[in-house]
């Protein structure tokens, strides 16, 4: 009897928006990369004799900020080389996560973008590796003067002035995102729902949990299921 209970629970609740575009950061809500960037930065952080504060300050933010924090300013200009080069080596695997590739193809290519902290040449190894399709815009750590949780990036990702909708990871994308006028979705998994609900209008397990079919008008409707 008891699995007949666990089979008739409730499904986790559904919400249908309309929306004109989709801005999607990169790492850790359409690839994981986590292993390809934490070896990278251990790398730099044994060879500059730095400690890098990996957890939530960590991820979401660009490199040239995280570096300015650990660097002195002679240093900084050849370690964010350095790190450039290290992070382009693939070192560690990166693979599309979950529905990110079956999402991205139902897609119009001028209704989705691409908002990431990464370096530009990172951004375009990475999105390679996984075999996930380049966006025909992509802003990336190199487009902006400050970065997430700024709003400048997602500012400078959207192109409608309606209805966008940011899919995130990080407190500081999410951050970003809503102070640009996205409405946000923060992808579980970097970061815990807790800590991610107060920044984010709705939560998701992944991108398997997202369809999308397009509306008249260019308009899109976007189905989330969401995080129970």
């Amino acid at each position: 009897m008891t699995g007949v209970r666990n089979a008739r629970r409730p499904r986790p609740p559904v919400a249908a928006l309309y929306v004109d575009e989709l801005l999607f950061d990169m790492d850790g809500t359409l690839i994981d990369s986590i292993a390809a960037v934490e070896a990278a930065w251990k790398t730099l952080a044994e060879e500059e004799g730095i400690a890098v504060p990996f957890g939530a300050e960590f991820h979401g933010r660009t490199a040239t900020d995280l570096v300015r924090s650990l660097v002195v300013p002679d240093r900084f200009r050849a370690v964010v080389s350095r790190l450039e080069e290290l992070e382009s080596s693939q070192v560690g695997p990166v693979v599309g996560l979950p529905g990110s590739a079956e999402l991205l193809a139902r897609l119009p290519p001028n209704r989705w973008s691409i908002v990431t902290s990464a370096a530009r040449p990172v951004a375009l190894a990475r999105l390679a590796a996984a075999g996930l399709p380049m966006p025909t815009l992509l802003i990336t750590g190199d487009d902006v003067v400050r970065g997430k949780p700024d709003p400048e990036a997602y500012l400078a990702g959207k192109r409608y002035s309606g209805h966008a909708l940011a899919f995130e990871d990080t407190v500081a994308g999410l951050e970003s995102a809503r102070a640009a006028g996205c409405t946000t979705v923060a992808i579980v998994g970097t970061s815990t729902a807790y800590e991610l609900s107060p920044y984010a209008d709705f939560l998701v397990d992944s991108l398997a949990s997202v369809t999308a079919e397009p509306v008249a008008g260019g308009v899109l409707q976007i189905n989330l299921r969401l995080a129970a």
